[in-house]
């Protein structure tokens, strides 16, 4: 049974709430459900790395806002895409601070987005972090189609770091630099999946072997996935059940082989 006893997201205490996990292993834990009821309810973790539904509209795949396959619409199951901008961006605003509350010292947020054009004006998306920003990663798609015609084709996206003071990156990964050039997954049931190899470099240089990484935007189970084959234990949320059980078949499946660097 869960008891609110106060009604802003960000603090929210959950009184005798047991929360019975979808899927769960020495590894992974899967929860199914609103990532703002569980996450008062976890243990302290040493990253987060997430990437939100973007809110575009149920945008075009192919196009400036979408992923993969020209003309096919990114839906969601459980979720509206097309959310009013300001209860989008308080909504991003409480999970984040509900996320930063998680970390440990020494911990920090990796926040994926998406730069968008609205009106003829480009918008970084920085307005949704509710914290300073660390470090911008640039991700490089290394390609991307547009279909307005009326900018140059944008083939970047974000990721925006929030950190505690403590927070370093492991040395052996500085030589990376701020920009990541790494192609879309495209084999992927998810309507808007980030590559895994964006996910093993993520939790490569931001945690060591052991620690905990979270993804309250679970999906398909991406971050988890990379989490296992970097022996990183981890706890992904995801509203919508199809991808929970997506995400817990790919948890247990045997660990892939790596490849970070190239």
């Amino acid at each position: 049974m869960v008891l609110v006893v106060h009604s802003d997201w960000s603090n929210t205490l959950l009184v005798g709430t047991i929360m019975k996990p979808y899927y769960q292993d020495k590894w992974v834990t899967i929860y199914h459900g609103d990532c703002r009821e569980i996450l008062p309810t976890l243990e302290k973790v040493d990253l987060v790395l997430t990437s939100p539904p973007y809110n575009l509209g149920n945008s075009v795949k192919g196009s400036f806002y979408g992923g993969k396959g020209k003309g096919e619409r990114i839906e969601y199951l459980s979720h509206d895409d097309d959310m009013p901008y300001e209860e989008y961006r308080t909504w991003q605003h409480d999970i984040l601070k509900l996320c930063f509350i998680l970390l440990n010292d020494a911990g920090a947020i990796f926040y994926n987005h998406k730069p968008r054009i609205t009106d003829g004006i480009f918008d970084d998306r920085k307005d949704l972090l509710p914290f300073p920003i660390r470090q911008e990663i640039i991700w490089d798609r290394c390609g991307m189609v547009n279909f307005s015609g009326s900018f140059f084709a944008t083939n970047t996206e974000r990721l925006y770091i929030i950190a505690k003071e403590e927070w370093k990156p492991n040395k052996e990964c500085l030589g990376w630099g701020e920009v990541w050039r790494i192609t879309p997954e495209t084999d992927n049931p998810h309507p808007a999946p980030y590559p895994i190899k964006l996910a093993l470099r993520v939790i490569a240089s931001a945690t060591q072997v052991g620690m905990i990484v979270l993804d309250p935007f679970m999906g398909s189970g991406t971050a988890l996935r990379a989490s296992l084959n970097l022996n990183r234990r981890c706890i992904g949320i995801e509203i919508e059940e199809k991808y929970c059980e997506i995400a817990a078949k790919r948890c247990s499946q045997s660990v892939m082989e790596l490849n970070i660097d190239s």
